[in-house]
């Protein structure tokens, strides 16, 4: 039985942007053939994120780049490189954290477009293959580890990245682990877990230590993809992009499934992200139609810290 009856009354994502014609290409950067069983796009949008002058920024993972929608509708490159960029945040200074599922966890400086890499193995062995990232208020960042696992292969795991720091394993185990947001507290750590189609929770203590990893919610349904980006806003609500499922569901703080989103278009998406100018406004990027998709809903997003 479905979680989430079909007569339920649903939203709908409205279109709010949708990449040219001109921006999408097929490159062959060996990220369909590893990741896709050779389907190749011309664009596949990932891992959004709001700045505070309403700036859209997110990945196009097919074609190696980072892509930023200004708030009057221009598309830019604000950088292209050698790499799968899976997901994105920006820190306290500005600089675009990337969990690049090909090279590890970088550090983009974007007044100067180089690269650096803060994580790419651990323990002598060189990372699976990062998925997404995202930052505590205190600058920790935190990052899935995602590669080809699955249920049969469940190797996926999260580290968290401290600077000065060796690299932390934070959680092993997972069957693909995937987007991954902190409660407001900072005391919970959800994890999307695609092939288990399901979110997880990781305990974290104030001490810096990690507590039980268990189940949060169990999802159903898909045609072969699963939970992928995730958000929260400010009541502690948790948003889920379930890809191949066109929607996005929010679960409260119990795990009660308290709203169902649909696509405009699209049966994949990926991620999501709040504006931090509009409170309640929701961007989604649709990755089989390569758009960005919006909604206002009643509570604002959560957001750690303020970007300088």
């Amino acid at each position: 039985m479905a979680i989430w009856p079909h007569d339920a009354a649903m939203k709908q994502l409205s279109l709010h942007a949708c990449l040219p014609r001109n921006f999408r290409s097929i490159l062959n950067n060996g990220w369909a053939e590893r990741r896709r069983n050779g389907a190749a796009a011309d664009c596949f949008l990932e891992g959004p994120y709001c700045d505070e002058k309403g700036w859209l920024w997110c990945v196009d993972i097919a074609n190696s780049r980072i892509l930023t929608l200004s708030p009057d509708g221009a598309w830019e490159v604000a950088h292209q490189y050698d790499g799968w960029p899976t997901g994105l945040k920006l820190d306290r200074q500005g600089h675009c954290l990337i969990a690049d599922n090909r090279w590890g966890l970088l550090r983009l400086d974007l007044a100067t477009g180089q690269r650096e890499v803060l994580a790419d193995s651990f323990e002598g062995a060189p990372l699976h293959g990062p998925n997404d990232v995202t930052i505590a208020a205190n600058g920790d960042v935190y990052f899935t580890d995602q590669g080809d696992s699955d249920i049969l292969r469940p190797y996926g795991r999260v580290f968290r990245w401290r600077e000065g720091r060796e690299l932390e394993l934070i959680a092993a185990g997972f069957p693909s682990p995937n987007g991954l947001v902190l409660t407001p507290d900072e005391r919970l750590l959800y994890v999307a877990v695609t092939q288990a189609n399901a979110i997880w929770r990781v305990i974290l203590r104030p001490d810096g230590g990690v507590g039980k990893v268990g189940h949060f919610v169990q999802m159903s349904g898909s045609l072969g993809g699963g939970p992928d980006g995730l958000a929260m806003d400010a009541a502690g609500n948790l948003l889920v992009c379930h890809a191949l499922a066109g929607c996005v569901i929010v679960y409260d703080r119990l795990g009660e499934p308290i709203d169902r989103i649909q696509t405009a278009e699209g049966l994949i998406p990926t991620n999501l992200t709040f504006s931090r100018r509009e409170p309640g406004r929701l961007f989604v990027t649709e990755a089989e139609t390569g758009t960005i998709q919006t909604i206002r809903l009643d509570h604002p997003g959560h957001h750690p810290f303020t970007l300088e």
